[in-house]
C-alpha cells in the first residue's frame, strides 16, 4: 500500500511566513528600542560628566583664587578682581602645563556661546604683561550671570547682599555666584567663597 506524501499548503507557508516577518519586526522595534534608550542614557551621562568637571574646574580656581592688592595711577592700593554680570576676573594659581604654573590673572566671560577663560601670568607691576591665551571651558552656553555677595567696604553701614556688579576697589567679594544656561537648560547655581586673604 502506498502512503499518502503529506505537506505543507501554500496557505499554511504564506501564513508561516507572514507571522515570522510579524515576529521579527516586534524584535527589531524591541531591539531598537532599547538601543536608542541606551544611546539616551549615555548621552544623559555624558552631559552629566561634563557639567559635573566644568563646575568642579570653576570651583577650584574660584576657590584657589587669591586676594592681591596693586597700586594704581595715584597711587591707591586697590584690589585686582572685577565683577560684572558677564564675566569675572581675578588672580589665582593655575597650573597650565608642566613647569608653568604661577599666579595668573584669569578671566572668565561668555563669548560665541562658549564660557571661556583668559589667562595671562600675573606681574603686580604690569597688569597687561605676557601673552593672553584662551581655553574653552564650556560649550552650548545659551545664558550666564555672576552675582556677588559681601559688604563693599570695612565698615559699610549697609547690610551685606547679592549684587550684579561688584565695584569696590578695597575688597573681594565673601561669595560669588554663577547662573549657568547650556542648551536651554537651566544648571544648578555654582556659590563659591571665595577666602580673604591679607590686608
Amino acid at each position: 500500500m502506498r502512503m499518502a506524501q503529506r505537506g505543507f499548503t501554500l496557505l499554511e507557508l504564506v501564513i508561516a511566513i507572514t507571522l515570522m516577518g510579524l515576529v521579527l519586526v516586534v524584535l527589531y522595534s524591541g531591539l531598537r528600542l532599547g538601543l536608542n534608550s541606551w544611546d539616551r542614557g549615555e548621552q544623559q551621562a555624558d552631559a552629566s560628566n561634563r557639567q559635573r568637571l566644568a563646575l568642579e574646574f570653576l570651583r577650584r580656581q574660584l576657590a584657589q583664587s587669591m586676594t592681591v592688592y596693586r597700586t594704581n595711577d595715584k597711587q591707591e592700593r586697590t584690589v585686582v578682581f572685577t565683577g560684572q554680570p558677564n564675566l569675572i576676573e581675578f588672580v589665582a594659581p593655575m597650573r597650565i602645563e608642566a613647569g608653568q604654573s604661577g599666579l595668573y590673572r584669569l578671566r572668565l566671560e561668555l563669548a560665541n556661546s562658549q564660557l571661556q577663560i583668559r589667562f595671562r601670568p600675573y606681574s603686580p607691576h604690569d597688569p597687561i604683561t605676557g601673552n593672553e591665551r584662551e581655553l574653552v571651558v564650556l560649550d552650548g552656553v545659551s545664558a550666564l550671570e555672576w552675582a556677588y555677595f559681601g559688604p563693599e567696604r570695612d565698615y559699610d553701614p549697609e547690610p551685606p547682599r547679592w549684587r550684579p556688579d561688584w565695584v569696590s576697589s578695597e575688597r573681594r567679594p565673601q561669595l560669588v555666584r554663577l547662573n549657568l544656561t547650556v542648551q536651554g537648560e537651566p544648571w544648578p547655581d555654582l556659590v563659591v567663597a571665595l577666602v580673604e586673604g591679607p590686608r
